[in-house]
This record gives C-alpha cells, sequence and structure tokens, in this order.
C-alpha cells in the first residue's frame, strides 16, 4: 500500500486537534433531529453518544491517514453499538440517521474551523474518502443491527412458545410470563389445523413441534406467525407444520379473531380451521385446550370450509363423537340401509330440505310418489318412520353419528 498524500495527513491531523469540539457538534445535531435519540437521557447521551462520535472521528482520521478505508475489524466498536441499539429497541431509521446526521454536523463544524484556501481545500479532497467510508461503514452497521433484531425476536418468539406450553399443559407459568413482562389472565384459546395435515390435536403433542417440511409449509408458517404477532403481540403460540396453538388474551375481539384465520387461509392458500374455546382463567386452559382441539379435530376430518369453529357450531357431532350406548343404537338405527345408497341419499334429502317432499324430490331428481315409497321402505327396515315427528331427530342423530365413523372420527 503507498504512503497517503501529505495533505490526506495534514487533514487527519486537522481533525484530530478539533475532535473534542467536532463530537460536540454531532451531539447537538442528533438530538436536534433524531427524536429517538432526543428521548433518551442526559447523561446517557454525554457519555455515550458523545464518546462514540469520537471514536469515530478519530478512525475516520487514522483512516485518512493511512490512505485507506476501513476493514472488518475497524468496525468492531461499531458493530457492537448497533446490536446494543437494536436490544434498546432504537429503530434502525433512526440508527442510520445518526452516522448522516453525525457525518454532516461534523463537515459543517470543521468547514468552519478552515481559515485558509488551503485547508478548505484539504476539507474537499476528503469528500471521497468521507464517503467511501460511510459506503462501508452504513451497511456494516445496518447488517449488525438487523442480525440482532433477528435473534432477539427468535428469542422472544421461543420464550412465548415456552410460556404457551406451559399454560397449555397446565405448568406453572408465573415465572416464564415475569420474565417476558406478561401478564396472565382469560385467552382464546384456539387449535389451528391446516388442510392436508394428519393427526389428532391434543395437548399431548404441544411440545412435539418439529421443523416443517413438505413443499409450502415455511410460507404458512411465516402467515401464521405474521397474523397472531399483527392481531395481539400479547398472543402466544405453540405451532408446527400441521397448525398448533395459539392463546390469544381475551382483551382481543372474537371477531378481529375469526378474521386473522380468514386472512392466514388466503395468504397461505390452504385451508385453515380453527377450533376454539374460552379459558377466563390461567387454570381453565388445558380444558380448554382438549375441547378446542377436538373441535379443530371433527371441522377438520367432516371437511368443513375454513373458518373458526366454537362448540355452539358442532355440540351434536362433539357429543357423538365419543364412544358410549347411545353412539352405538344410533349407528344400529341406520345399519339395515348401509346396502341401499339411494334410501340414505333419500333421508339425507327429506331432512335436508325440512320434511318437505316436493322440494326433497326435486333435489334428488325424483317423482315425488318415488321418494314417498323410499321413506316408507325407511321405515319398514329400521322400524322408525322419518315423516313422524318423534322419530325425525333420531334420524337426524343418526346421521351425524353416521358422518362421524365414516369420517373416521
Amino acid at each position: 500500500m503507498s504512503n497517503p498524500p501529505e495533505d490526506q495527513a495534514a487533514f487527519a491531523e486537522f481533525l484530530a486537534a478539533h475532535l473534542s469540539e467536532a463530537a460536540r457538534e454531532i451531539l447537538a445535531a442528533v438530538v436536534r433531529s433524531v427524536p429517538d435519540y432526543e428521548q433518551l437521557p442526559r447523561d446517557l447521551l454525554e457519555r455515550d453518544v458523545i464518546h462514540r462520535a469520537e471514536d469515530n472521528l478519530r478512525l475516520f482520521a487514522r483512516l485518512l491517514g493511512e490512505g485507506r478505508e476501513p476493514q472488518a475489524g475497524d468496525l468492531d466498536d461499531m458493530i457492537a453499538v448497533a446490536a446494543r441499539r437494536a436490544r434498546e429497541g432504537i429503530p434502525l431509521d433512526a440508527v442510520l440517521a445518526v452516522y448522516h446526521q453525525g457525518a454532516l454536523a461534523a463537515w459543517n463544524f470543521l468547514t468552519a474551523q478552515a481559515r485558509t484556501e488551503h485547508e478548505r481545500e484539504e476539507l474537499l479532497r476528503a469528500v471521497p474518502q468521507l464517503l467511501r467510508y460511510l459506503g462501508v461503514v452504513i451497511p456494516g452497521v445496518a447488517g449488525s443491527y438487523l442480525r440482532e433484531r433477528q435473534d432477539l425476536h427468535w428469542e422472544q418468539r421461543e420464550a412465548k412458545r415456552a410460556l404457551a406450553q406451559a399454560l397449555l399443559q397446565g405448568k406453572p407459568a408465573e415465572l416464564p410470563a415475569d420474565r417476558f413482562g406478561i401478564v396472565l389472565g382469560g385467552y382464546h384459546v384456539l387449535a389451528l389445523r391446516t388442510a392436508g395435515a394428519v393427526g389428532d390435536v391434543r395437548p399431548a403433542a404441544v411440545g412435539d413441534v418439529r421443523p416443517a417440511a413438505g413443499d409450502g409449509a415455511r410460507p404458512v408458517m411465516r402467515v401464521i406467525h405474521g397474523e397472531v404477532d399483527a392481531l395481539s403481540p400479547l398472543a402466544l403460540t405453540v405451532l408446527d407444520r400441521a397448525g398448533g396453538w395459539v392463546l390469544v388474551p381475551l382483551s382481543e375481539p372474537a371477531a378481529r379473531v375469526d378474521a386473522a384465520v380468514a386472512r392466514i387461509a388466503a395468504a397461505a392458500g390452504v385451508r385453515v380451521i380453527a377450533g376454539t374455546a374460552t379459558a377466563a382463567t390461567v387454570s381453565e386452559i388445558p380444558a380448554r385446550a382438549e375441547e378446542a382441539g377436538e373441535i379443530a379435530r371433527l371441522a377438520l376430518g367432516l371437511g368443513r370450509p375454513t373458518g373458526v369453529y366454537r362448540m355452539a357450531d358442532l355440540a351434536l357431532q362433539y357429543q357423538f363423537a365419543r364412544p358410549g350406548p347411545a353412539r352405538a343404537w344410533l349407528l344400529g338405527l341406520l345399519a339395515p340401509l348401509a346396502e341401499h345408497q339411494h334410501l340414505m341419499a333419500a333421508l339425507r334429502a327429506y331432512l335436508a330440505c325440512d320434511h318437505n317432499r316436493v322440494a326433497a324430490a326435486e333435489s334428488l331428481v325424483v317423482h315425488r310418489n318415488t321418494l314417498n315409497y323410499r321413506l316408507n321402505r325407511i321405515a319398514a327396515l329400521t322400524g322408525y318412520d322419518p315423516g313422524r315427528s318423534e322419530h325425525t331427530p333420531l334420524f337426524t342423530a343418526a346421521l351425524t353419528a353416521f358422518d362421524l365413523w365414516a369420517a373416521g372420527l
């Protein structure tokens, strides 16, 4: 490397001579033009910003005297400061504005200090070096800041995931909640499932967070995280490629939860089912999670469209999905029709049309007399007449139990 020109070395000496004064000008400019720094305590500004400004100017003077651009090792202190600013929550645009405003303030100050034409010429000749300096420093600082923010985001998400796991499993959660600054209360408990996912949704699986796999799995995860974060910064999640669990504070209206699920499905291009139940207290969360998980399992297995489902939507299915003598009896009621699919279709049409035989016959594209004959056959085979008001609820319940059984639920 060739020796730097004498005029650059002279300018470096000139800058070093005015370093402390220039640093104070930088502080004044930063406080004046960067609101996020203006709000910092004055003693912190005096200790930190002025000290960092002096270091920055000293580095530029040394590099100018050596006739070279900054290298990776030269930026260690600035990178450390950028990481600290990220942890302090100061926005990136404010952090970068400090370098631009600081360079401008220092330049204006030094121009005012130039007493001779030769000193002013030296200042002008240093401009390309200053621009090259900022061209290396700004990307380095921005990259460090962004990496730190990503790390912080990951740490925060993991902490919230651990808290959600504890709540879903009924384990003590006060300590992690305090550490993260979250006040525990009531929650909308959502069991999210995406179309094509297999397996049950049970609280026992909340710790099984596997890496995303398969085409489209990661985009869906990113969409879910983004929508949940937008819904509430205090929402807690335990997610995997099949869906997972979301705890949304009850302070958020249910309508906003429903809208978020719709947006997830639209943005990810998949069917999204959410079973939900309300936990008024922390102690209720495990039981409400089991309830929400069963509702999601039923809605998904029955082919329901994207949406949020509650007990009111699937109460009958929820009850008949459980083994017991009532379910067995209802399935037995339809057993004689198993080999007669045209009779099953007639029964479904009759019930779907609210006992209107004309409408049911039209939906089946058959004559009304044909429908009547089939309904009579159902009565003869089962011993129960779908046309009688006291028997109709039995057939409605039996079809519900049959559909659950056919779906493997």
